[in-house]
């Protein structure tokens, strides 16, 4: 494409208004609402799990992980518009902060961390063991995601932008690497403040304290684990900061296997759902998208323009995910 921007960031209209509302029918395609839809369910059974925590625990540590997953997302997504500006989402049912923002982004971070910190807080490891293994199993199903997004016009990259380099496929690796690096830092974050405070029992004005402060806090370990890969990169030592990135990816990943234990708590069946929807419901428009992987040109993109996933990363993480799950929610 000539013209990196997304087509959203054209809408004069839009650009004017804090909050905008499209028909479902103009939007540029059907899988705009399927992702929607699956993030609102997501959310809601987010907040439902929450709260039943609430009533048989007494305890808020799990209403005060949901409320750290949305102010962390709210910070690190509208500092990024601001910021990096290497990426540009299209226009959704609602779209925030002059069309910048869709509502379905904001209840990405609830719905999805939300899930991974509560499925891997079930096998009771250790703070650090802990955030490195919600750091392995949402980046690996994040990547199901981030290589739908780009080749549906869901977002854009500013592939001539060097801070998006290297390319994998649809993706930068930067991004794999802060959404696993990012999201395992909330894991520790929010295990201490929301949980081992709690449990301390830490005054009110202490715990609210430390909820405020998650997503500067998880947004300052995050660029301090991101030291070492930009110290390579901004060298030229593209291929050594890929390879630093696989190798921490792996390590996290031979962390959670070696630390595996059958979780002794009972099948929760409401903290399932939702990631089985996530990834059938991306599987699903997988399959009714696949057209699309038989017109891509030399330089890997769709007729569109558009950068097409890595199918096969997708289907190992799929598999790889699904398991981590059941693994997660053994039967009685």
């Amino acid at each position: 494409m000539e013209d990196p921007i997304s087509y959203a960031m054209r809408n004069t209209e839009a650009l004017e208004s804090f909050i905008v509302f499209n028909a479902p029918g103009a939007l540029k395609d059907w899988s705009f609402l399927a992702i929607e839809a699956i993030l609102v369910i997501g959310t809601v059974c987010a907040l439902a799990h929450a709260l039943r925590h609430r009533r048989q625990t007494g305890t808020p540590s799990a209403l005060l992980t949901l409320l750290g997953c949305f102010s962390y997302g709210l910070l690190i997504d509208i500092a990024s518009y601001y910021t990096v500006e290497n990426f540009w989402h299209g226009e959704f049912s609602v779209m925030f902060l002059y069309n910048r923002l869709p509502l379905y982004i904001a209840l990405f971070y609830p719905a999805f961390i939300y899930h991974a910190c509560m499925t891997i807080r079930r096998y009771g490891f250790s703070p650090m063991i802990e955030a490195i293994s919600v750091g392995f199993y949402a980046g690996l199903t994040y990547l199901i995601f981030d290589n739908l997004g780009p080749m549906l016009n869901w977002w854009i990259w500013d592939r001539s932008d060097p801070t998006t380099w290297p390319y994998l496929n649809a993706v930068p690796l930067t991004s794999y690497f802060w959404f696993f690096a990012f999201t395992g830092s909330f894991a520790l974050v929010s295990r201490i403040i929301c949980w081992d405070w709690v449990a301390q029992g830490r005054s009110a004005k202490w715990i609210g304290a430390g909820v405020a402060a998650i997503p500067v806090l998880v947004c300052l370990i995050g660029m301090a684990l991101f030291v070492p890969y930009n110290l390579f990169a901004r060298n030229g030592m593209i291929p050594q900061a890929a390879t630093l990135y696989a190798v921490l990816f792996a390590l996290a990943g031979l962390t959670f296997v070696f630390h595996f234990r059958k979780p002794r708590v009972t099948r929760d069946r409401l903290l399932m759902v939702f990631p089985l929807v996530y990834v059938v419901g991306h599987l699903y428009i997988y399959i009714a998208k696949f057209e699309i992987y038989f017109a891509v040109n030399a330089a890997g993109l769709s007729q569109e323009g558009l950068a097409v996933g890595n199918l096969m990363a997708v289907m190992m993480a799929m598999v790889g995910s699904l398991t981590i799950t059941f693994l997660s929610h053994p039967t009685e």
